[in-house]
């Protein structure tokens, strides 16, 4: 069975005639399409194929394939949040355990306040990652590796294992580890592809301790259902907890808090790891390459540029066109302590369409409603494109005349000239 556009968060039920188990359902990358594929008796088959899912979707939206009263239900979100890969060592009230060992009524060792209390395990859970090369590696799916020593001496006490959004705990803060990747001591370890990791749920959301490192236990924000759980004790999922209101410490992702920390690691990491060969810059412009593209695929480039407005000729019966540039993600030209990975083009104010004598200001980019390749504007009458965005123009051009459109572009850049590496050094200020 093939399907069209199925996205992240799209789900689909179909009755099966075979009996799966949870162990026998799993996904894979072929080209641009999910196979969701299962396996009896040594045979695999693909039993569904999501045709161009890796360019229609966004995250790591690998969806979790289960079998369940007859039918093979996929599409569940993909929780990874506080998660540990396989050896990672937690400290309980009999010794440090692998994670992969915890059991439901395990009791951790925790932190609340700088005093130590017990935390019993009320749930333990496992999920299959495959990662999405095709994605930026924070969003692809591969774990972050915390070398030994690289927060402190013996902090990791040998390397750790976790998923990106993963949070470590610094001065009364939860961090996500993925704003402290910095190449060398924490990085992206692109050697694993695909990988199981673990889940451990306490009673209360916990500070815990994995490999000599603070950490998290799982806070469950959205729903277990897409993990299978270990041992023979069966969960009854309740409400959705949050950050807000059950969380063991804030989750902090201010740059002004995060930065020092990164810059820390980041100079540590310069004496643990000095043997390694230095990698490149990545190299960036300032340049937008700013150009309209017409409903027939025209390029049309600017008539003139002085410093803060384009112009641009249009033919007649032109309806809509796109505003293209090139577009970078904060957390990558900046670095990764910048909480924003949205990919940024040009922030565009005043939009005005000049035809014969009449000037027309268009405002449907600053609306509530947000079209294709725009995000939402804020309390400044601008918004920000993502690269390539509509801007219809229907009206003004009833008349089937030429007109000039002039954009007010009040911010733009620095842009990456190529795809961001977690290998590559980022500046050192911004």
């Amino acid at each position: 069975m093939h399907v069209q556009n199925f996205v992240y968060g799209d789900q689909i039920k179909i009755q099966s005639y075979t009996d799966y188990s949870s162990n026998t359902l799993t996904t894979s990358i072929s080209g641009n399409d999910l196979l969701i594929q299962g396996t009896v008796n040594g045979n695999t088959t693909t039993l569904v194929t999501l045709k161009n899912f890796v360019t229609n979707t966004n995250g790591n939206a690998i969806p979790t394939a289960m079998y369940r009263d007859g039918y093979i239900l996929f599409g569940e979100q993909s929780d990874t949040g506080a998660c540990f890969l396989a050896g990672a060592m937690i400290e309980t009230s009999k010794g440090c355990v692998a994670v992969e060992d915890i059991q439901v009524g395990d009791v951790l060792v925790a932190q609340v306040r700088g005093q130590t209390v017990s935390r019993s395990v009320i749930w333990a859970g496992r999920q299959v990652v495959v990662v999405n090369s095709a994605l930026s590696d924070d969003m692809a799916g591969y774990p972050v590796r915390v070398c030994q020593n690289a927060i402190a001496e013996g902090v990791p006490s040998k390397d750790l294992l976790i998923t990106p959004e993963h949070c470590l705990f610094f001065e009364g803060n939860f961090v996500p580890v993925r704003m402290l990747v910095n190449g060398s001591s924490v990085f992206y370890d692109k050697s694993i592809t695909s990988y199981t990791y673990y889940h451990v749920e306490t009673e209360q959301h916990s500070v815990i301790t994995a490999d000599n490192v603070l950490t998290e236990s799982y806070l469950d924000t959205r729903s277990g259902l897409s993990f299978q759980q270990t041992g023979k004790v069966t969960r009854l999922y309740g409400v959705s907890r949050s950050w807000e209101k059950d969380a063991a410490a804030p989750l902090c992702v201010d740059r002004a808090v995060v930065e020092p920390l990164f810059r820390q690691l980041e100079q540590r990491a310069k004496t643990l790891c000095k043997d390694q060969p230095v990698s490149e810059m990545a190299e960036q412009t300032g340049d937008p390459d700013l150009h309209l593209v017409l409903d027939a695929g025209r390029t049309v480039r600017p008539l003139r540029y002085d410093g803060t407005h384009y112009s641009f000729m249009l033919p007649p019966h032109t309806k809509s066109v796109r505003i293209v540039s090139r577009a970078s993600r904060p957390s990558d030209v900046i670095g990764p302590f910048v909480d924003d990975r949205r990919y940024l083009g040009v922030l565009v104010a005043k939009i005005v369409f000049v035809t014969g004598s009449q000037n027309y200001e268009i405002t449907s980019h600053l609306q509530t409603e947000t079209m294709e390749g725009w995000y939402g504007a804020g309390e400044e009458p601008c918004a920000w494109t993502n690269g390539n965005a509509v801007l219809p123009l229907c009206e003004h051009m009833a008349q089937g005349r030429m007109g000039i459109l002039l954009l007010e572009v009040r911010a733009g850049g620095p842009y990456l000239l190529s795809h961001p590496k977690a290998d590559v050094r980022l500046s050192q200020s911004a």
